[in-house]
């Protein structure tokens, strides 16, 4: 009876794994939910999907237009809502090159729908997207972003949504995700590429494709006059099935780096006769013509605040440091940042009428006005770390969504951007701490730089504390913090409702009274704060002991890493070095029962460091903590020496001193 049993068991398993094998077929036919679809209240491989991508097909295809070759675009996909937090699926953007003033090319989105169905008392509903639900915003003069909404969309919707754009740029085909932020059960890449262009091609990521790569026959029309033109050429189809979600991870700016990718890349191209073109596929070309463009390089040498400096002097400070952050100071109390990133600048002449602009219109001013101050003074192009990787080997403009300044205040250069606030020179918000940003300008030889050593966090921190009989820890504490660290303080206080509110805050950090706190240096910018503070915090008692926790500072609230497993990488904020000294006396009458064991870790390349000590001398405790972060990036098969670090530090950090009555 057992046995028959476990083998009934097993064989209802066995079923119900085969109907949901069946659930997982890809229905390929648009404008059709099946029933299983519309009836589908969870997707089994990820309980905790708010939603799910059934199913999505993109495909790239060349066209002839008036004798010359156009990309032809169209994507489908059909989500299925399985949460509240899903409903978010029903709000879509599609962003393109739809301004031709720099390129000489464009893209154009030539058709855009989209459908909602919903099952009501058994029965199913279209809802269809109308064209009030869709508005185009101009980011910039040359892309545009189309945002629509699927209407009456709810947990159980099923979305369907079908776009597709036409394009000059012939040479480049986007890169294509197979994963997103929701499981996919189903996707594909399907590319047709006539005779005359040569790519090569390369998969990224975890979860391997299927894939078909084969030469095939190829008929196109060349135009009514022309005739049909016919060629050979190469079709790619690849395939992804039941992938999962590449979700937002704790240190970590772009999940979608790391996910299964297809790259395709120019190499070679021959088009016969008249219909030959060439493509910029190097670097340097993408500096010409961005140089030559109205609002980047025309940007240059217009400096409307040049009477202003005059009359400030600002020119005249010999030291080139303080020069560039006098210049910096002057422009910002003009122009405010709008929050917004971009490449392209705006007239500077209406930036100061509006006393607002983006990063890129703030940029090209302060380049200017430091180069009327003798300063050499370029932008450095990069991808933001929230953007993804930048790919060195596809040179294209879109490849880059921002720059910051680089300003010669030396042998090398030191870098500002118009988003700061908070901060000071090498002092970048973290997101643009990229490993590869270009310098340009139209009177030096471009070059690659590496912003990942700057705006390194460094907080050095003596605490002096008396312990009172009752368990009452008294301490005066001088902390000196530069770099990151400085802009984080002068954040946290500026972004307070007031000084009694931050003072507050802090103490409610620090599980303590805080009886003064002073700080230097913390309003606007500057290379460091000064801060002081005395507090007072209460130490666990049981009878004659005291259990002293010397660590009077948060060095680490928790362990940001949790997960067991991780095929992602750690990405660090910025390099850190964390000093904190404490020295303890204690009352007469006591001495130290027991002392926690040192701590020494570091890794391999000696990049992740921790050292924890204490040790007595007579009535004085000294305890020293000393954490370093030498690199931002630490790859997946550093995930466990990483996680472990923290988890060892954290623990170790809640480590206390056992302090005895003996009279």
């Amino acid at each position: 009876m057992k046995t028959f049993r476990l083998t009934f068991l097993v064989l209802m398993l066995c079923l119900a794994a085969v109907s949901w094998a069946q659930t997982l077929e890809p229905n390929l036919k648009w404008g059709k939910p099946t029933d299983a679809e519309l009836k589908m209240t969870t997707y089994n491989p990820d309980p905790e999907a708010e939603a799910v991508v059934l199913c999505s097909q993109t495909e790239f295809r060349y066209d002839l237009s008036s004798g010359s070759f156009k990309v032809r675009m169209l994507t489908k996909e059909r989500i299925k809502i399985l949460k509240e937090e899903g409903k978010s699926k029903a709000n879509g953007g599609i962003s393109y090159m739809y301004n031709g003033h720099r390129l000489g090319e464009c893209e154009e989105l030539v058709k855009l729908k989209a459908m909602a169905y919903n099952l009501v008392d058994g029965k199913l509903v279209k809802t269809k997207m109308e064209g009030d639900m869709v508005n185009h915003e101009n980011v910039t003069k040359t892309i545009r972003l189309t945002k629509y909404t699927v209407p009456q969309v709810t947990v159980g919707t099923v979305i369907e949504v079908e776009y597709e754009i036409y394009s000059d740029f012939v040479g480049e085909i986007d890169d294509w995700q197979a994963q997103c932020d929701i499981p996919v059960m189903y996707t594909s890449f399907d590319v047709t590429v006539p005779e005359y262009f040569s790519f090569s091609v390369d998969e990224r990521g975890s979860y391997p494709l299927e894939k078909k790569i084969e030469d095939i026959n190829m008929t196109m029309s060349a135009g009514a006059s022309e005739g049909m033109l016919q060629c050979s050429g190469r079709h790619y189809l690849f395939v992804g099935r039941n992938l999962p979600a590449l979700r937002k991870k704790n240190l970590l700016f772009a999940p979608e780096s790391y996910g299964q990718r297809v790259s395709m890349e120019l190499r070679a191209f021959q088009i016969p006769g008249r219909m030959t073109k060439y493509y910029s596929t190097d670097w340097n070309d993408v500096d010409k013509l961005l140089l030559k463009a109205e609002d980047f390089g025309g940007r240059m040498g217009k400096n409307p605040l040049k009477a202003e400096m005059q009359q400030a002097g600002v020119a005249d400070i010999a030291d080139p440091q303080e020069r560039t952050m006098a210049i910096y100071r002057l422009l910002k109390e003009r122009v405010k940042w709008n929050e917004k990133y971009s490449i392209d600048a705006e007239d500077a002449g209406k930036v100061l009428k509006e006393r607002s602009g983006s990063n890129a219109s703030i940029n090209f001013m302060l380049i200017n006005m430091l180069r009327d101050a003798g300063l050499e003074a370029y932008p450095a192009l990069l991808r933001s770390r929230d953007r993804g990787f930048l790919t060195v080997t596809r040179a294209t403009i879109k490849e880059f969504n921002t720059f910051v300044v680089a300003v010669k205040t030396g042998d090398t250069y030191s870098y500002l951007d118009g988003s700061i606030e908070d901060g000071w020179l090498d002092v970048l918000p973290a997101h643009l701490l990229v490993d590869r940003a270009r310098v340009i300008g139209k009177d030096k030889v471009a070059e690659w730089v590496d912003l990942t050593r700057l705006s390194a966090a460094k907080t050095r921190s003596v605490v002096t504390a008396d312990l009172q009989p009752d368990g009452t820890l008294q301490a005066d504490v001088q902390s000196k913090l530069t770099g990151s660290a400085a802009a984080y303080l002068r954040k946290e206080f500026r972004t307070a409702t007031d000084s009694a509110t931050y003072v507050s805050e802090q103490a409610q950090e620090l599980n303590c009274e805080i009886e003064s706190l002073t700080l230097t240096n913390h309003h606007g910018m500057g290379p460091e704060v000064e801060r002081k503070m005395h507090l007072t915090r209460q130490c666990g008692m049981a009878g004659d002991m005291i259990y002293l926790n010397p660590w009077v500072l948060n060095v680490l609230d928790e362990n940001p890493l949790t997960e067991e497993e991780r095929t992602l990488p750690v990405e660090f904020p910025q390099i850190s070095t964390e000093n904190l000294t404490t020295v303890v006396t204690i009352p007469e009458g006591y001495e130290v029962e027991e002392l926690p064991q040192p701590l020494v870790i570091k890794s391999d390349d000696g990049t992740l460091s921790c050292l924890l000590a204490s040790n007595v001398e007579g009535k004085k405790i000294s305890s020293r903590c000393q954490i370093q972060v030498g690199k931002l990036f630490f790859a997946p098969n550093e995930y466990h020496f990483v996680k472990s670090f923290l988890d060892e530090v954290y623990k170790r950090l809640q480590d206390v001193i056992v302090i005895k009555k003996v009279s």
